[in-house]
């Protein structure tokens, strides 16, 4: 009987030195504390929650934010759809009430705190896809920093602060509307394939009959003008695409970002990308030249890796993907995408798979924190065998390369292709990669050169 007593008070103990552990942040990320007004618990995704942020870095890499006396004023509200309504770990959206800088990102007020809880291959389906997203060199890919989030007191785990998709200098870099209270169409646009229907949404339908929702996410408010433009916009890339005037399409849709953002969903295997959460921008016109669509940034990879099937995305896809199937029947597309492939297997796929691995050595013992956290909730992804689900994640990354490389061999070798500007051992001493207006660029000899090898003026 004793023998029993102390083995039960043995496993209660054990038990309490668990629910401490998982209550308790692990120190090895940053850690965020949020504190709502009055403790306000935050139960939608419209309600914006007066609150107050400061961030203790924890890592030399980074500086810290506000501090526990002086915490940084903004609001928190929900965040998502899907992500919000069907898991018990919600993700959240900050605005800060002035600008900031935030753990080495750039300033803004717009933040996103990432949950990624339906993500079963150790968190890493986003940050991955982000970086191979950096390295095709789109335009702008949002940053992420792993984090561990205070919220009211409480440790809720392992998140991923992120930038916001927006207009902004150091995000989506266009011109914003002059005026929405005008017939001004001077300015950028900012629009979304979207897979629920949103208040003031465009509707149309593909040339197979789907239909489509596509949302305006900047400028929020239109006046009736800027409403007729963008739906011209919209109906005559959609005309475009289904049509068979090649001029007519690469005209308005830019051939080389739609390229290099297929080719990440591609290596991700991402069967929703072209679904929702797909964004298209384009600048304002200037001297009478059409600024063109470009698709980008990429954003939700939730449903990345999914399927396992040895088919492109778009083929028998768990998810209607709109434009994507016909735009890979042009010939233009594929000549490019095959060059963004070549790039992209000489020169990238090996760091791309290193950093991500190195990514996945800062988060391991968050995560495993956040499995205990979580264990047994809603939707629940047990990430708690680490090295197991991180493993699973780079043998999909590499079994989806093997298969690309089945149906592309190699690639194209873009014509413009100078092999001294590829980033190497042997090529590091004569070039060096610098940031322009958000863009990798290699330095060579005082000139400017894109990933591509093409000079840039």
């Amino acid at each position: 009987m004793i023998k029993k007593l102390f083995a039960i008070l043995f496993c209660l103990q054990l038990f309490s030195y668990q629910l401490a552990f998982a209550a308790s942040p692990t120190g090895t990320l940053p850690i965020i504390y949020v504190n709502t007004q009055n403790k306000q618990a935050i139960t939608d995704t419209e309600t914006q929650i007066p609150a107050t942020v400061y961030i203790d870095s924890v890592l030399a890499q980074y500086p810290s934010l506000g501090s526990q006396a002086a915490p940084i004023p903004a609001t928190i509200k929900g965040r998502g759809n899907w992500t919000w309504t069907g898991f018990d770990k919600k993700p959240y959206k900050i605005k800060f009430d002035i600008k900031q800088a935030v753990l080495g990102m750039p300033n803004n007020r717009h933040w996103c705190l990432m949950a990624c809880a339906d993500d079963y291959l150790g968190f890493l389906k986003m940050p991955a896809g982000f970086r191979i997203s950096e390295a095709t060199n789109l335009r702008w890919t949002p940053r992420v920093v792993p984090v561990e989030l205070m919220l009211n007191g409480q440790y809720k785990g392992l998140y991923f602060l992120t930038e916001h998709v927006r207009i902004a200098g150091n995000r989506v870099k266009i011109t914003e509307q002059d005026d929405n209270a005008t017939d001004s169409v001077s300015g950028g646009w900012l629009v979304e394939i979207d897979n629920y229907k949103e208040n003031g949404c465009i509707e149309f339908y593909e040339g197979d009959g789907e239909r489509v929702w596509i949302t305006i996410k900047d400028p929020e408010v239109l006046s009736a003008a800027q409403r007729s433009y963008i739906e011209n916009q919209i109906n005559t890339l959609n005309n475009a695409i289904w049509g068979d005037d090649a001029d007519a399409l690469w005209n308005l849709l830019d051939l080389n970002e739609a390229a290099k953002f297929y080719l990440v969903q591609e290596i991700m295997e991402d069967c929703e990308s072209y679904h929702g959460s797909c964004f298209l921008y384009k600048d304002r016109d200037r001297n009478g030249i059409v600024d063109k669509w470009k698709f980008g940034p990429v954003w939700d990879f939730g449903n990345a890796y999914n399927r396992h099937q040895d088919t492109w995305i778009y083929d028998n896809a768990s998810f209607k993907q709109y434009w994507i199937g016909q735009i890979a029947t042009w010939p233009e597309f594929q000549q490019a995408v095959q060059e963004q492939w070549w790039i992209y297997y000489h020169t990238h796929k090996d760091q791309v798979r290193a950093d991500v691995r190195a990514f996945a050595d800062k988060i391991e013992k968050a995560a495993k924190n956040d499995a205990n956290v979580w264990r047994g909730t809603s939707n629940y992804c047990d990430n708690s065998n680490f090295s197991d689900v991180r493993d699973r994640y780079f043998r999909r990354y590499d079994w989806r390369i093997q298969w690309l490389y089945s149906q592309w061999g190699e690639g194209i070798k873009p014509a413009t292709w100078d092999v001294d500007l590829v980033e190497s051992q042997e090529s590091s001493v004569r070039s060096k990669k610098v940031l322009r207006d958000g863009l990798i660029l290699i330095e060579r000899n005082n000139r400017l050169y894109n990933l591509s090898g093409q000079l840039v003026e």
